[in-house]
């Protein structure tokens, strides 16, 4: 029964289960990228700031102020964004995002795409909506390239 347990321990530690330490896992409960819900939209950056990591949706957040109001953008994990080496000014102008809108902790949140800022368009998701940072985790390509 040791031997079991002990395995059982093992394979929660390997792939991350929250439930036996007790922890809660910050994706659990947060809405998912929903191609129906796109929104496109251009605006000024009005704030930018990272959520750490063990919070939900932790990454780089922008704050876009549009024409009727101020929308928050989710666009990626922060070493993502850094890799990517994209400059997120307070104050640029003209900043496009196209993503899905949900709703997270009562208020609205945009999960972004897309993002345009002058002639760089930065790709953060697919059409369908996965996340191009967890692009090398995919197990559903086809074998021959």
């Amino acid at each position: 029964m040791k031997i079991i347990a002990g395995s059982i321990i093992t394979l929660a530690l390997m792939t991350g289960l929250p439930a036996i330490g007790g922890e809660k896992d910050p994706a659990a409960g947060v809405p998912q990228y929903n191609v129906k819900t796109e929104v496109d939209f251009k605006g000024i950056i009005v704030k930018v700031r990272e959520v750490p990591a063990g919070e939900a949706y932790a990454g780089i957040h922008l704050t876009i102020q549009s024409k009727s109001d101020a929308v928050e953008v989710f666009l990626a994990p922060a070493d993502f964004v850094k890799l990517m080496r994209v400059q997120l000014n307070v104050g640029e102008k003209n900043v496009g995002v196209t993503g899905s809108k949900v709703k997270f902790e009562g208020e609205e949140l945009v999960l972004a795409r897309e993002l345009r800022i002058e002639n760089m368009v930065l790709t953060l998701r697919d059409e369908k909506g996965f996340p191009t940072w967890l692009w090398l985790t995919r197990t559903d390509f086809t074998s021959g390239f």
